[in-house]
């Protein structure tokens, strides 16, 4: 269909068929009566979002992430009309506790303005954490989460509670959000540390420390028997030792060799004094390999599959690693589902593992993961993928251990391993200033979907308006967005925060999907 047609199809498509059953991830038909016209006070400039009710949850689900802040600043309300008029969402994903940043506030440059509200800087100026604990519930676990400051803007406010009703007058379903990460948050949190290879303690939780796992079954516990919620969403954005070697954030020596996770060695036959000793190597080769030392005259990827070979502990620690980071969110989804067991589970896989970490890839299939999910998010941030590949794969592994071939070859071999056209992506030279296109977002969905082999859903996290990516074009969201569905993904997560993001890509995600659900006769 030629482009003006497709586009004049799809603006005269009809009305949206009722959801289906919950059951499948469906979210039902809609109890929901449209709201008073709202009349915004309008900022001279900005320009008002349409009216609501342009079309009703459809059976796709969509969700959409954002911070919780942004509701209360905007309004519960107008926030909830504009997404589901515009994009035609139905599962609103509110961060519970975001222990990932110091801060959720934005600088106004990476913020949208075409909400009908002027949005704030709010750094350092809203809570990081978004229910209200009992205390009762962490009777296992020394760990407890710091109560929020009360000057902060919205400390005062409970989200959870307040976007319930408003939510199911719109047929909307209210997923809690958490993105794990540092101990910020987080009372005791130095009693349940890493442990590196030299024996320091790092700065991250270890997976294996028994503290840790009764901390996160305490808080899933505590929110769902204090909170109404009909799903929930937990990510982790850390690489394991193997890659936090050769593709390395920093100089941090890897870990984690604490008691917990050398007993776990043990118990699985794993030899916990030749794992460190050759994680400890392989460290130190790899931290030469970045300096200005002579390289290895035998050849700088040949020395690393020899450390692989003289000590293949290695990649048995790296795979014991993933072990104790799943069984966090087995614990996690027991409790829940013990708890409210129609409750919608499910993990966010951040853009590495998702599209740039082979060792991530291969450690295990999403079939595996189905008995613990049902959904996994991905993230597939076509536009910003392009020079995230360029400076945090492409630079970093010239450094480590692909510094024998070019920047070329690298990318290359990237586009080859990981299944993607390299006649459809960008090349070296324009991958700082191009994103990727809706076709990486097809194959990748595909792929997952196919890793999933029916077991689980795939969400594909649809990203626009990323701070550092190129800017967005609502027809290749569009596309993206449609590519997605296409591939057979059970749903789409809008990506990555509400507030970052411009009305025609909303309004281009709903389109695609609209078109979607009326191709597919849903």
């Amino acid at each position: 269909m030629a482009h003006s047609n497709r586009r004049k199809f799809v603006k005269n498509l009809g009305a949206i068929i009722a959801a289906g059953a919950a059951a499948d991830l469906s979210l039902g038909a809609s109890p929901y009566k449209p709201t008073p016209q709202l009349t915004p006070q309008l900022t001279p400039g900005l320009v008002p979002y349409p009216a609501p009710g342009v079309f009703r949850p459809g059976k796709t689900f969509v969700g959409i992430q954002m911070s919780p802040h942004t509701m209360l600043d905007e309004g519960i309300d107008r926030c909830l009309d504009l997404c589901q008029s515009i994009a035609g969402v139905n599962a609103v994903f509110p961060y519970s506790h975001a222990f990932h940043t110091g801060t959720l506030g934005k600088p106004l440059r990476d913020l949208a303005k075409d909400h009908g509200a002027m949005p704030r800087d709010l750094r350092n100026k809203v809570p990081g954490v978004w229910v209200k604990h009992n205390d009762k519930y962490f009777s296992e676990t020394s760990l407890r989460i710091k109560s929020s400051d009360p000057s902060l803007e919205f400390a005062g406010r409970d989200l959870f509670s307040e976007i319930r009703k408003p939510a199911d007058r719109r047929g909307m379903k209210v997923f809690a959000r958490i993105l794990e990460s540092s101990g910020l948050h987080i009372e005791n949190f130095n009693k349940v540390l890493t442990v590196d290879t030299y024996g320091n303690p790092g700065r991250s939780a270890c997976w294996s420390n028994p503290d840790y796992a009764n901390f996160w079954n305490a808080t899933v516990t505590d929110m769902f028997n204090s909170y109404e919620l009909d799903g929930f969403q937990w990510g982790a954005e850390r690489m394991g030792p193997l890659m936090n070697i050769i593709l390395p954030w920093n100089n941090n020596a890897p870990g984690c060799f604490c008691q917990h996770c050398i007993e776990r060695g043990k118990a699985s036959n794993i030899d916990p004094g030749r794992a460190r000793e050759g994680y400890r190597l392989l460290f130190e080769y790899v931290q030469r390999l970045m300096t200005d030392a002579p390289k290895p005259p035998e050849g700088v990827f040949t020395i690393f599959l020899r450390h692989i070979m003289r000590y293949p502990e290695i990649l048995s620690w790296e795979y014991l690693y993933r072990q104790s980071r799943e069984d966090i969110q087995k614990g996690m989804y027991t409790a829940i589902k013990s708890i409210k067991p129609d409750a919608v589970v499910g993990w966010h896989v951040d853009h590495q593992p998702s599209s740039w970490d082979i060792v991530y890839r291969a450690e295990m299939s999403y079939e595996e993961m189905a008995p613990y999910s049902d959904y996994i998010k991905l993230i597939l941030y076509h536009e910003v993928l392009g020079p995230r590949i360029r400076s945090w794969y492409l630079d970093r592994f010239k450094k480590t251990i692909l510094s024998e071939i070019s920047i070329e070859q690298s990318l290359e071999l990237y586009y080859a391993l990981f299944g993607y056209d390299r006649n459809a992506e960008p090349g070296v030279d324009k991958l700082s200033s191009e994103g990727f296109s809706p076709d990486y977002v097809y194959r990748e969905t595909r792929r997952s979907v196919a890793s999933a082999n029916g077991k689980t859903k795939i969400f594909a996290g649809i990203g626009i308006d990323v701070p550092g990516s190129p800017p967005d074009d609502p027809e290749t969201v569009y596309q993206a967005t449609l590519k997605a569905l296409q591939a057979n993904a059970g749903g789409i997560v809008i990506s990555r925060e509400y507030e970052e993001m411009r009305v025609p890509n909303l309004e281009a995600i709903g389109r695609a999907v609209k078109a979607w659900d009326t191709m597919s006769g849903l």
